[in-house]
Order: C-alpha cells, then structure tokens, then sequence
C-alpha cells in the first residue's frame, strides 16, 4: 500500500472537521498573522518618524507607551483583515500592509527631514504628483527606499512562489479562505474602517480609547506623532471641522460685531478718497524667497539680494511671518488671499486647500472683493494643476482664469533648474495687463526657487558654508540673485503702464536644507521670517512693517492707494494694530521684538479683538455666514 503524505492526512483531516471548526481555525490563524504583520508594520511607522532611531522605537513600545502601540496595531489589524478579506490571500494581503507602511513611513521621514512635520492624511492628495515629490527627496534616501521596497516585494514574491511550488510537489492544495469568511470580514472590518474613519466625531469610541493615554498637543503635530505614535498622530488629522465653535456665537453676537466695524470703516474711510477701480493690483508669492544674511551661523559669499533690499528701502516693507519653515505654501497663500489666519483652526487642519476646498466659496478673498469693484482676477502658477488641488480652489475661489505651466505662453528656465523662471512668469502677467481692457488682480506663486538647488546652476560663483549641505545653499544663494534681477526689471517694466500698479511681493518660507545647527543658532522667529515688499508705481509709500502676518497685506494695499475700507478690512486694520504677526505657538503683540508662545500670554485688549476675529472667522469657515448676509466683507 502506498504511503499517504502528510498533506493528504492533513487534507482528509481537515474535510473531517465540523465547518465551524474551519472557519475558527481560519479565523485564528488569520487575527494571529495579522497581530504580527501589524506590530511590525507599526514598527517600521515607529522607526522612520524617529528618523531610524530603533533605540526610540523600542522606548515608545516597551517603556513609554505600550497601550498606545498596541491601540495603533490593532488599527492596522483591521486594516490588514480588509485587505485580506478583499484580496483573499494574508500572503499578499501582509505584503501590501508592509509595502504600505515601509511607503508611509519613508514620507513621513523625509517630510520631518525637510519641513519638521510630519505626513498627514491630507498628504494623499499629493499622490498624483508622485515624479515632482520624488525629486524632492535626499538621492540615498530615495535609492534605498527603493532597494528596500523592491527586495520586500521580491523577497514576497519568492515566498508566494516556493509556498505554491512545495505544495505542488507534496499533493497539498491550499484551500483559499471560505467565501463566507471573507464576506464577513470584509463588511465588518468595512464598518470598521470607516468608524475609524469618524475620529474625530464626538463620542467616537476609538478616540475614547486614546484619549485614556494619549497626550494629544494641539500646537506641534511633531510632538503629537512622537508621544502619540504614528498611527494616533495620522487619525487625529483626520476629517475635522475647521474650527471649534467660540464662546458666545450667535446671530445677535455677529450682528453686533459688523455693526462695530461698520462704523470703524465709516470713521477710516473719511480720509479715504481714491478708489481701486483703475489700480492694478499684484501678488507674487516667491517660493522659498528668504534673506540669508538674516541668520546667524550662516555663510553666505555674496550678497545675493542687492536690488531688492534697495526697493526696500525706498517702499513699504519688513518681514513676513511664515507659518512653515521649509514648507507650507498652500496655507501661507491661503493666508494671504483670505486674511483668514491658520491660527484659530483647530490643529488637526493641516491644510485648508485640500481639506476643506469646497468651502472656499463661502470665505472672504481678495479675489471676491476686487470681482465687485470690477477688477479682471487671474492666477498663476507656472507648474501643473493638481498640487495643493489649486484648479479646484481657485475655482471656488472665482478667479476668472487660472494659467498654469501647460497655457503659459513664456516657459523659459535657467540653465539646469527644471522650473520655469521669475522672469518668464513676469512676462506672463505683464501680458496679461496688456491683454485686459480693465484693471487687474494677478496671483502669481512661482516656481523657481523650489527644491533641490544642488545642480541648477552649475557656473554659480556663490558659496554657502554652515549649512548642512553647503552646495544646495550656494545653488539656492544663485537661484535669489536671479530672482532680484528679475523683480527689478518687472518693476521697471511696470513704470510704462498708463495705470498704476500696486505690487506686493513675499517669500512663502524658508528653504529647509539649513540643518540643526542653523535652527538652534536662531530663535524661532527667525527661521519663520521671510521679506514682504509693498511696491506702488504711481505712489510714494514708505513704511516699515516690521514683522506681519499674510492676512494683513490687503489693509497695506488699500492704504496705499488711499481707498475706503470694508468691515472686514476695518476688523483686520485694528487687529494688526495689537498683534502684527501671530502664527501657532508664535505672538507679536505691537512694540515688541520677543515673540510669545500662547494666547494666554497676550495682554486683555489684544485678546479682545481677537476674539472677535476668532468669531468671525467661525462664521464664515462654520458657521452660518451671518457676517456675510449682512455685508460685512463688501463696501
């Protein structure tokens, strides 16, 4: 009699058993393979925020926060049991929670690397500009990652492969899992996913159960991923509501408000004769646009700014607050468009354009206001349409027309650099002036100065030194120089039209290649400081800023063009005269040069107005828009 295998007894074994006993069997084996999948998974998540330090992981798992571990692994549980139950395989259903957690974790090292934050589920909607961000990263960051990546689906492949093939061999056929099985799991953990999905719903019970040892801090997501982990980090970002609701919200309580600024705009508006209606005005958000020889441990060769430190000088001008430090763009030109600040929402809103675009209908803008007074609005950016959802936003926003990098009709570049140049973006509004037979509000957010800088000018005669890399310094040092001819030659060439042109230029942030030794030579305030430039071509208007935030540069505006005021630019004017610049975790109140670090540091009048602007803010982001009904953001 032939010998039966082994397989064969297991195979007749396992037809013998009840039903029941299967699926609890697959069942086990299945939360078993997924527990360890999860651990390692959120590992990986663990060691890659610390930036490698696997000495910090073991800490947060086994001495500082194992509930919390084990609360985010059984998160990736469910994940990995949705997988599994949709893919019908935990072979490849663990492959992809590892490749998905190895990816995670690979953006979230270098986002910290570069910007001090970490990645958001927000950041998603980045994926469609996968080649831009890949160009980003440090190159031996990049091709490990990808060395890493390749060898674990290899490596799971081969796995896959042998298994199938030893079990050919042997006569064993692996069942796959019963169809009930995974039809079950598949809606529970379904459910599941999207319950979590709610987290920051009240009386969410996964929140309930953080929150028994989280240590949720809402100023820093740096340090909220660090005491919290990765994964309660990622779902407290999740879909929130922008703001939390002020005390004494009402109807009647707005009512009174726009009737206060009503009458302070009235009063401004007695020494406010011109209009605006033949004034062309022009934003020009300079990416990574700074002042090098403003920091201290720094080396910088030359000078690479000469011109416009002169027009500053001899026009309006200071330092912008910027709330990010080598990053954040989209929230410093939602700032600036809206005078709407990042401060007053809640933390876990990490960017307005892609978590809440569909509500930028509703909210006061520059774009809105300057429409009613006649103005033709156009915006720029010479790159493509997706990054920060900018087609969508600046849809609801009501520009009348967006020109990106594929209508551009000048895309000349600099030598090795890959971004279409200050210059041909000049070119392009100053077409768009001629084009148009009425005034004009032209947004532009350039490209140019964008990361990496290491080999875009190859010739550069600039040297950096201090930094933590000295070549990506000296590029980026060539790539300001360019930047201050070209501002010099658009203002000039704005000197010939009949109108006049009121321009408004500012660097978003700071590049993020300085390094620690940079950031710890210079106070906070510092490493957030970027120039703002107030340039009218018809007017005289010399005014030191000092230290502002974006959603002021409407009130500098009007003021130099001597035009009457809104409500809304009345509430705005009387909240910069107490508090100039504020960002999260940053205040400066009127008169000082030390920044604070909380509102409860502020004194009661300035808090008084803010909190006034805090309700109106609600209103119109939340609320019911009362202030808008009543005129509050129109003259």
């Amino acid at each position: 009699m032939l010998k039966t295998s082994r397989w064969q007894q297991q195979k007749r074994h396992a037809a013998e058993q009840p039903l029941m006993s299967q699926l609890l069997k697959e069942l086990g084996l299945t939360l078993i393979s997924g527990f360890l999948v999860a651990s390692v998974s959120n590992f990986i998540l663990q060691v890659f925020q610390n930036q490698f330090s696997t000495e910090l992981a073991f800490k947060f798992i086994f001495e500082w926060h194992t509930e919390l571990f084990l609360l985010g692994t059984s998160v990736l549980l469910i994940l990995y049991l949705w997988l599994v139950s949709l893919i019908g395989s935990r072979r490849i259903g663990a492959l992809v929670l590892l490749v998905l957690a190895l990816g995670m974790g690979i953006a979230t090292q270098q986002k910290m690397a570069f910007r001090e934050e970490p990645m958001y589920p927000s950041d998603f909607a980045m994926v469609t500009n996968l080649p831009f961000l890949l160009k980003m990263m440090d190159a031996r960051v990049l091709w490990l990652s990808v060395a890493g990546i390749g060898i674990l689906l290899v490596g799971g492949y081969s796995l896959i492969k042998y298994f199938r093939k030893r079990n050919k061999t042997t006569g064993y056929q692996r069942k796959p899992l019963n169809k009930g099985l995974r039809a079950g799991l598949l809606v529970l953990s379904s459910m599941a996913l999207v319950y979590i999905n709610a987290f920051n719903d009240p009386g969410n019970r996964v929140k309930a159960a953080y929150n028994d040892y989280a240590y949720w801090i809402p100023y820093s997501q740096e340090m909220n991923y660090y005491n919290n982990g990765f994964v309660g980090g990622f779902l407290y970002n999740l879909n929130v509501s922008p703001m939390e609701k002020p005390v004494g919200y009402s109807k009647k309580r707005i009512e009174q408000l726009v009737e206060k600024y009503e009458k302070q705009a009235q009063t401004i508006n007695k020494t406010r004769t011109a209009v605006l209606d033949d004034v062309n005005i022009i934003y020009v958000m300079n990416e990574s646009f700074s002042d090098p020889t403003a920091l201290a441990h720094v080396g910088v060769s030359q000078d690479p700014i000469p011109k416009i430190r002169t027009l500053m000088e001899q026009h309006t001008s200071g330092n912008m607050l910027s709330q990010g430090y080598g990053g954040g763009t989209a929230n410093i030109e939602f700032e600036a468009l809206t005078g709407l600040s990042m401060e007053p929402f809640v933390s876990n809103l990490s960017t307005p354009y892609t978590q809440m675009p569909s509500r930028l209908n509703q909210v006061p803008s520059v774009v809105s206001y300057l429409q009613q007074l006649g103005h033709a609005t156009t915006a720029i950016h010479p790159y493509n349409t997706s990054m920060y959802k900018r087609k969508q936003v600046y849809e609801e926003m009501g520009f009348d027309t967006f020109i990106h990098e594929g209508t551009m009709t000048y895309d000349d570049k600099l030598e090795n650099n890959p971004y279409i140049s200050d210059y041909a973006a000049y070119q392009e509004i100053l077409a768009k002036l001629q084009e148009t037979d009425r005034a004009d509000f032209v947004h532009l957010v350039t490209m140019q100065n964008h990361m990496p800088y290491a080999t875009n000018y190859p010739s550069t005669a600039f040297k950096g030194s201090h930094t933590a890399d000295d070549s990506e310094a000296a590029n980026y040092y060539q790539g300001l120089a360019y930047s201050d001819d070209a501002l010099k030659n658009f203002l000039d060439q704005l000197q010939d039209l009949a109108e006049d042109t009121i321009v408004v230029f500012w660097g978003d942030h700071l590049p993020g290649f300085y390094g620690d030794e940079v950031v710890a030579a210079n106070d906070e305030l510092t490493m957030h400081q970027t120039p703002v430039l107030i340039a009218s071509t018809k007017k005289s208007e010399n005014e030191t800023l000092d230290t502002i935030s974006p959603i002021y540069f409407m009130n500098h505006v009007l003021k130099a063009a001597g035009a009457p005021v809104t409500p809304y630019y009345a509430l705005l004017m009387e909240l910069e005269d107490v508090l100039p610049a504020f960002e999260k975790g940053i205040y400066l109140e009127k008169g000082s040069q030390t920044a604070k670090q909380s509102r409860e540091e502020l004194t009661a009048p300035t808090l008084e107005i803010l909190q006034d602007y805090d309700l109106l803010q609600y209103d119109t982001t939340v609320g019911e828009n009362y202030s808008k009904t009543a005129h509050f953001y129109s003259e």
